[in-house]
């Protein structure tokens, strides 16, 4: 069963709808959900990669949702928002989860957050909203000179909302897409690095359920590519021998950039990141 929610109009009718709970969504994991028969590549020459970097996994597959309506109806313990570093951007999603919400929200971001860096994560309560918490980001904004930059800030977007969610406790969260045409992020590449964000994330992490929640213009390139880090079948693993892109990132998902011979050194300031190996995020250099 698809539960989608109204449509947005510039003018947010504050009409109440009906929460929509997780257990009411369809698991990535659902066979039947197989719209297209994916493509068997192996007559064709050698593939990218020799083994499946992202195997088929039922018990990953099933704590993974791709939905498509409104996030601010999501009855999880915590969804996202994505948003500029005055937390004031209008956006769709921005919009629905402030009017959702009520006056208490804005008053926390106004009167005492205030500010957001690009790539950080800041927690609010949920207010009115199902969920009880929000965790707001900021996205990088895209451009050709700086792409290698902008696309590792997107990754530690994503990351860093599922390391805090694992750090205040959540264990269900809907993500939105960081990556919106505001900032002017390919889709393509934007859809790549969130969802092999969310599969590291799951790789090592067994309890947490994940809801990504689209836009309808949003949902078919997510559609296409998830089956590349998310494979239902043997099927799907294989032909994503052929199709994944060469770089599928580090350990926690990042983009690797090899050109620049980049090394990772210990920064202890950080503090998002969780639990032994992760206490301390990482600042990229480059090697002299």
């Amino acid at each position: 069963m698809r539960f989608v929610s109204d449509s947005y109009t510039e003018h947010f009718d504050p009409i109440i709808i009906s929460p929509v709970p997780i257990t009411a969504l369809q698991r990535w994991g659902r066979k039947d959900d197989l719209h297209l028969k994916p493509t068997d590549y192996s007559s064709l020459e050698v593939p990218r990669h020799r083994s499946s970097p992202f195997p088929c996994s039922d018990s990953i597959n099933n704590r993974f949702i791709i939905w498509e309506g409104d996030i601010s109806l999501v009855q999880a313990d915590a969804i996202t928002n994505t948003t500029d570093e005055t937390l004031t951007e209008k956006n769709i999603i921005s919009d629905r989860i402030l009017s959702r919400a009520g006056p208490g929200l804005k008053q926390e971001l106004l009167n005492e957050i205030k500010e957001c860096k690009t790539g950080e994560v800041l927690v609010t309560n949920g207010y009115n909203l199902p969920a009880k918490y929000i965790i707001h980001t900021v996205g990088p904004i895209y451009c050709d000179r700086y792409k290698t930059a902008a696309e590792t800030t997107l990754h530690s977007c994503y990351r860093n909302i599922l390391c805090k969610a694992k750090e205040v406790g959540i264990k269900s969260i809907a993500v939105c897409v960081v990556s919106t045409v505001q900032r002017n992020f390919p889709p393509d590449v934007g859809a790549h690095i969130a969802l092999r964000t969310i599969r590291r994330f799951l790789e090592q992490y067994k309890s947490e359920t994940i809801v990504l929640c689209l836009e309808p213009h949003e949902r078919g390139i997510f559609e296409v590519i998830a089956p590349l880090y998310f494979p239902r079948d043997k099927l799907e693993e294989s032909s994503a021998l052929w199709q994944l892109p060469k770089d599928i990132g580090g350990v926690f998902g990042e983009p690797q950039i090899h050109e620049r011979q980049i090394r990772i050194i210990h920064n202890p300031q950080h503090s998002v990141m969780i639990g032994s190996e992760y206490r301390s995020s990482f600042t990229y250099q480059k090697k002299i």
